[in-house]
């Protein structure tokens, strides 16, 4: 488990969403304007970004689902 939390991965965390966000409203904004290939490349870009904030969090189930089937 990762159990140690410092500011800089706080920080980071909190600016991969805010990114993930801020680039989800931009491809709103094709979608809006019907640039479809641009919305959807945006839309991939927030969605990776959004799950690198999840990182320790998807971390933690790998751990916890590796060592289940370990059993």
């Amino acid at each position: 488990m990762v159990y140690r939390t410092s500011l800089g991965q706080i920080i980071s965390t909190a600016v991969f969403y805010g990114v993930a966000f801020l680039i989800f409203l931009k491809g709103m904004e094709f979608l809006e304007g019907g640039k479809l290939a641009h919305a959807y490349i945006s839309f991939a870009c927030a969605f990776l970004n959004f799950l690198a904030g999840m990182r320790f969090a998807i971390a933690n189930m790998y751990k916890k689902i590796r060592s289940i089937l370990r059993k």
